[in-house]
C-alpha cells in the first residue's frame, strides 16, 4: 500500500472510533465515584490543590472536568469538605458538586466527550507503531482490536484513568522504541514528555522507568552519548510530572512525610502504626534527601498502597475472600476477552513458532511484548484485593500490537493463516458489538459454560429460550442471543466494575416510565447517581432474607454481595434487565409458595444469615 493510502486508512479507523464512542457518554448514569473524579479534577484546575483525590494522578480527572471548569460551575471548597490528612475526600466532593450544580449531568457528558481524545490516541498509536514494524495489514488488525475491545468501549468514555493510561502508555513506548532505533537528543526529549504525561495518568506506570533501563541495555549497547540522552529523557518526564502538579510540595524532605502503610512506615502491622502516621526514613540520612516529586504524588502512592496492605473483600466465581488471587486477572481475560481475540493470540503464538516470515526482529518484538507481560505480572502480584479487572487495560495495546503480526500472512501469501485471521477478527468484532452499548458488562461465551459455585445453589439467572421462541427469531437475533449468554451469566464470575459499576440506572428509569403497573417498585441500586434525581420514586430497599410479593429492581452487586441478604432473588426469574447489571423482578404469592415448597424439599435454599 502507498503512503497516501495508509493515511486514508488511518483516517477511516479514526472515524470508526468516533462513530462507536460518540453515542456512549450520555447513555449511562455515573459509574462508581465518577462524579468524585470530576469534582476532584475541578478542584485541581481551580485551586491547584491536589489532595482531594491523590490516590490517582490527576491528568484524567482534569481532562474530564475541563468543560465544567471553563463553564464556571460550582467548585467544592475547603468549607464544604473539611480537612483530613489521610482521608479520601473525593466522595464528598462529588456529592457537593451534584448538589450545587443542577446541570451536573450535562457537564459530566461534556467531560466524557473529552475522554474520547485518549481513545483516538490509542487508535493512532496502535496503527502507526504496528505499520512501522509489521506493515499495513497488521496495523489495521491492531487498530481494530483496540477500537472494538469491550474494555475500551466500556471504559473509554468514562472519567477514569484506565484507558488514558493505556493510550498514553503505549504512546510513551512507541516514542521510546523510536529512540532505541535512532538515539538522538530530540527523540529522548519527546519520549520524556510523553512518559511524564503517562505517569500523570496512573501510578502503575512507574514500572516504566526500570523497564526502560532494562530494554535499553537489551536493545543496544549503551554508551556515554546514550547515557546523557536517557538522563534527559527521565529528567524531562520528572519535569512534566511536577508541572502537572504545579510543583506542589516538590523538594519536600523524605523524612518529613507522614505515611500510613507498613512499607513506608517500617511498622510490622497496620495496627501498630500511630494515628498520625509514621516514616521509616525519619531520623536517617535518607530522611534529609529532597524528593524530586510533588508531595501529593508521593502521598498518593502511599494511600493506594494502603488498600492493598489492608485488603478488600474480593469476589471470584461465586466465592468471597478477604484478599485477592494471583490468577484473578488471567481469569478475567479468559472470560472478558472476545474468543476471537483469544484465537488470534493463539494464532500469533503459532506464527511465532512455525511461521518465521510473520516475525519481526527479536529486539523489536521484545519492546512490544515485554511491557504488556510486565504490567500483567505486576498487577497480578498485588493480591491485597482483586476487584477491578480494568487494572489490566494498560497492558492490552501491547498485546494487540503483538497479536497483529498475523496480518503479515496477507502479504506473505499464507492463505490459510490469512483466512483464519479474518474469521477470528470478525468473530471478535461481532461478539463485542453484540451487547453494545453495554460493553462494560461484556463477557464472552465461556462465561455461560464455565461452572461456578453459584451454579450448585441456584438456577441460571436468566431462563433458556424455548424452542418455539427460538424459531421465531431472525438470524441476527439468534446471533445476538448466543453472544449475550456471557454477560447474562457474568455476575457468577466477576462483580463490581467488571459488570455492574452503576452505569445502567437510566435504562431502569426508561423501563419504569413504560410500566406504570410497577409504580411501587423497590430498588437496590449500586452506583453514584442519586436515585432521587430520577423519575423512579422508590427510596425503599427490597426486604432482606424474606421474599415478599411486589416489584423489585436490584443491581447484581447487591444480589451477589457477601452478606447474601438478596441472594434469594436468584430463585426467581427476572422479567427483564436494565442493561446487564440490573435485574427486574415481579414476584407473586404463587412464586413465593413454589419457592417455599422447594426450600422445604431441599431443592433450593433461602439465605437467612449474614456471615460477613
Amino acid at each position: 500500500m502507498q503512503s497516501n493510502q495508509s493515511k486514508w486508512i488511518l483516517l477511516l479507523l479514526c472515524v470508526i472510533t468516533v462513530l462507536v464512542t460518540v453515542p456512549l457518554p450520555h447513555r449511562f448514569s455515573y459509574v462508581y465515584n465518577e462524579h468524585g473524579r470530576l469534582a476532584s479534577g475541578l478542584i485541581h484546575l481551580k485551586t491547584g490543590d491536589y489532595s482531594t483525590f491523590h490516590v490517582n494522578p490527576p491528568l484524567a480527572d482534569m481532562m474530564g472536568s475541563l468543560p465544567a471548569f471553563c463553564a464556571g460551575t460550582y467548585c467544592p471548597t475547603t468549607a464544604d469538605l473539611g480537612f483530613s490528612h489521610f482521608g479520601r475526600m473525593e466522595y464528598k466532593a462529588g456529592d457537593v458538586w451534584i448538589k450545587k450544580n443542577t446541570d451536573h449531568f450535562y457537564w459530566m457528558v461534556c467531560g466524557r466527550y473529552c475522554m474520547i481524545v485518549f481513545v483516538l490516541l490509542g487508535t493512532v498509536i496502535c496503527y502507526v507503531w504496528t505499520k512501522e514494524v509489521s506493515g499495513n495489514f497488521s496495523a489495521v488488525i491492531a487498530a481494530i482490536l483496540w477500537i472494538f475491545c469491550p474494555y475500551i468501549l466500556g471504559h473509554g468514555c468514562l472519567i477514569c484513568p484506565d484507558v488514558p493510561s493505556a493510550a498514553v502508555g503505549i504512546a510513551a513506548f512507541y516514542f521510546f522504541h523510536r529512540w532505541l532505533k535512532h538515539p538522538e537528543m530530540l527523540e529522548a526529549f519527546i519520549t520524556g514528555l510523553i512518559l511524564g504525561l503517562a505517569e500523570l495518568t496512573k501510578f502503575t506506570l512507574l514500572i516504566f522507568y526500570p523497564l526502560f533501563i532494562v530494554l535499553w541495555f537489551l536493545y543496544r549497547k549503551p554508551d556515554f552519548k546514550q547515557s546523557k540522552q536517557i538522563f534527559v529523557l527521565f529528567a524531562t518526564s520528572l519535569l512534566v510530572i511536577n508541572m502537572g502538579y504545579l510543583f506542589e510540595g516538590t523538594g519536600k524532605l523524605l523524612g518529613s512525610y507522614r505515611f500510613q502503610t507498613t512499607l513506608f512506615t517500617g511498622y510490622k502491622t497496620l495496627a501498630d502504626i500511630p494515628t498520625g502516621g509514621g516514616n521509616r526514613f525519619e531520623n536517617t540520612l535518607l530522611g534529609y534527601v529532597p524528593v524530586p516529586l510533588p508531595s501529593n504524588f508521593v502521598q498518593g502512592i502511599d494511600t493506594q498502597r494502603l488498600d492493598f496492605e489492608r485488603g478488600l473483600p474480593s469476589y471470584l466465581r461465586g466465592e468471597w475472600s478477604d484478599h485477592g488471587w494471583r490468577y484473578y486477572y488471567l481469569y478475567a481475560l479468559l472470560v472478558k476477552t472476545p474468543l476471537g481475540t483469544i484465537g488470534l493470540f493463539l494464532l500469533a503464538i503459532f506464527c511465532t513458532l512455525f511461521q518465521k516470515s510473520c516475525n519481526i526482529s527479536w529486539r523489536d518484538e521484545m519492546v512490544i511484548l515485554l511491557p504488556g507481560i510486565v504490567l500483567l505480572v505486576f498487577v497480578s502480584s498485588q493480591t491485597g484485593f482483586s476487584v477491578h479487572s480494568r487494572y489490566i487495560i494498560p497492558a492490552l495495546p501491547f498485546f494487540f500490537i503483538w497479536i497483529s503480526k498475523v496480518g503479515k500472512a496477507f502479504t506473505m501469501k499464507r492463505p490459510v493463516i490469512a483466512t483464519m485471521a479474518s474469521i477470528l477478527l470478525a468473530w471478535s468484532i461481532l461478539s463485542s458489538l453484540s451487547i453494545y452499548p453495554h460493553s462494560l458488562s461484556y463477557f464472552n461465551e465461556l462465561a455461560a459454560i464455565i461452572p461456578t459455585t453459584e451454579d450448585k445453589n441456584y438456577p441460571k439467572p436468566l431462563p433458556e429460550i424455548s424452542e418455539t421462541a427460538w424459531q421465531r427469531k431472525t438470524f441476527c437475533q439468534k446471533a445476538q442471543y448466543l453472544f449475550s449468554a456471557g454477560p447474562r451469566n457474568g455476575a457468577r464470575h466477576l462483580l463490581d466494575s467488571n459488570i455492574d459499576w452503576g452505569q445502567d440506572l437510566f435504562y431502569l428509569e426508561k423501563w419504569y416510565q413504560k410500566h406504570p403497573e410497577a409504580k411501587n417498585i423497590k430498588v437496590a441500586y449500586w452506583g453514584s447517581y442519586p436515585l432521587n434525581l430520577t423519575k423512579i420514586p422508590s427510596n425503599e430497599m427490597p426486604p432482606a432474607n424474606n421474599p415478599q410479593p411486589g416489584w423489585y429492581a436490584l443491581s447484581v452487586n447487591y444480589i451477589y454481595n457477601r452478606e447474601k441478604q438478596y441472594r434469594y432473588f436468584l430463585n426467581f426469574e427476572p422479567i427483564t434487565t436494565a442493561g446487564y447489571s440490573i435485574y427486574i423482578y415481579h414476584i407473586t404469592e404463587d412464586d413465593i409458595n413454589k419457592l417455599q415448597r422447594k426450600s422445604e424439599s431441599g431443592l433450593t435454599k433461602i439465605e437467612t444469615t449474614t456471615p460477613y
